[in-house]
């Protein structure tokens, strides 16, 4: 599962790093703020200081990945008008766990299912349990933002041979997240306000990903997976 906590993974290198490039503007940071009052550490994280440092290559090799993820996932949400923490953090965790092939491929550690395309996955949903509708429906969100998201060029590239377009992506996103937070285990797992904003502004979500992708991906690249 994608959970919202990239923010509950820092490592005490993350915290250093965050230190010392709000020190270089003038801010008087301490390591014990950071680490003791999450309210006063989430609005320095804000700092766009930290994007400039994270996009440089000094920046990249000195943090983990959830706060490289969490940072830049959060910039280019609040450029969309996003401003839930939450939502960035779910971001940052979706791009973090989809960048390893084989979690792009499948729901859920625990189910045997291993799907490339969409329709794959719609079809599973047919003779799932209920459990597994719920993990097969957020993947097939998770899935649709991320390609939409990540490959806005190889999505136009196929569209144009009959493929489908954005539209196909948006609808099936805002469908699958709105069912999967009605779902009792989206409250147990604390995600269903997340997957509600993913319905309602699954667009301006994507848009985000599309700028991100611009910034830190070749904008020509495919999904690494087998099509």
């Amino acid at each position: 599962m994608v959970l919202a906590n990239c923010r509950a993974q820092f490592t005490a290198t993350d915290f250093d790093f965050v230190a010392r490039v709000l020190s270089r503007q003038g801010s008087r940071i301490s390591l014990i703020e950071l680490l003791s009052d999450p309210e006063c550490r989430d609005e320095m994280l804000d700092n766009d200081a930290l994007t400039r440092a994270l996009l440089s290559r000094e920046g990249q090799v000195q943090v983990s990945q959830q706060l490289y993820f969490y940072i830049l996932a959060r910039t280019v949400l609040r450029r969309q008008g996003i401003e839930d923490r939450e939502l960035a953090d779910y971001i940052g965790a979706l791009l973090l766990k989809f960048s390893k092939t084989q979690q792009l491929q499948s729901p859920h550690e625990k189910l045997p299912h291993q799907f490339n395309y969409i329709v794959e996955m719609l079809e599973a949903l047919a003779t799932a349990s209920a459990a597994e509708a719920f993990l097969i429906r957020v993947h097939i969100g998770n899935y649709a933002l991320f390609l939409s998201g990540m490959f806005h060029a190889w999505v136009e590239r196929r569209q144009q041979r009959g493929a489908p377009d954005f539209s196909f992506y948006e609808d099936i996103g805002r469908t699958s997240f709105k069912t999967a937070a009605h779902h009792k285990l989206a409250y147990q797992l604390e995600l269903a306000q997340v997957y509600h904003q993913l319905a309602d502004g699954f667009r301006p979500a994507r848009l985000a990903l599309n700028e991100l992708a611009r910034r830190v991906w070749n904008p020509d690249a495919e999904p690494p997976v087998a099509w």
